[in-house]
């Protein structure tokens, strides 16, 4: 079956399809260096800066898992309202 289905290529033939083939890619990249650099200034390339994050702080103290639930429940607080 696969002797059958093989098809032998000439390499001149695969060489034509491979310029073709980067022909097009080639035509399918517009490049336009030249306007983009113009476009930009120094301040455009600068990284925009992030609002500095604020520090979260607990009103109560930590609840441990293996410690009661707070909610009163009477499980562990792994297998209550710190279950995942």
């Amino acid at each position: 079956r696969m002797l059958s289905r093989m098809q032998i290529e000439n390499p001149k033939e695969i060489e034509a399809q491979e310029r073709l083939r980067r022909a097009e890619a080639a035509r399918k990249m517009n490049f336009q260096h030249s306007q983009v650099q113009a476009g930009a200034t120094s301040e455009a390339r600068k990284p925009a800066e992030a609002p500095k994050a604020e520090t979260f702080i607990r009103e109560e103290r930590k609840v441990g898992r293996n410690e009661p639930c707070p909610c009163g429940s009477g499980k562990k607080y792994k297998q209550c309202c710190g279950r995942l």
